[in-house]
């Protein structure tokens, strides 16, 4: 009973998940805890990019905004792994690719990792 109690609770925020050892709540931090500074550093970089590229900063927002939103709803609305949505989105020899196979040759997602 008070385990569902408490989870009850913790669902008003978000959806919660039940774990059985203390290590994968500690380890959670690096997910959830500060996962979302993680998004709101792609997300001003982006930012970023979107203003040098001559962008207003209304505009920037909704255009980084909007791709964050849609990405997270493909995301949830199915079981396809972010590599198969990567690969859905970016063309062989496009710039999506490009971009894509830049970040890898610069280990951004081992940083990523790391970080977490």
């Amino acid at each position: 009973v008070e385990l569902l109690m408490i989870r009850n609770l913790l669902d008003t925020t978000g959806e919660s998940i039940h774990v059985e050892n203390q290590k994968f709540i500690d380890a959670s931090t690096g997910i959830s805890g500060s996962g979302p500074a993680y998004v709101f550093y792609f997300m001003n970089s982006m930012l970023e990019a979107a203003l040098k590229m001559g962008f207003s900063e209304h505009d920037s927002r909704v255009l980084v905004s909007q791709t964050f939103e849609g990405a997270v709803e493909l995301f949830n609305q199915n079981d396809l792994s972010p590599t198969l949505w990567m690969d859905r989105v970016a063309s062989k020899g496009g710039t999506t690719r490009a971009a894509l196979d830049s970040m890898d040759d610069n280990n951004v997602k081992e940083l990523i990792k790391e970080a977490a």
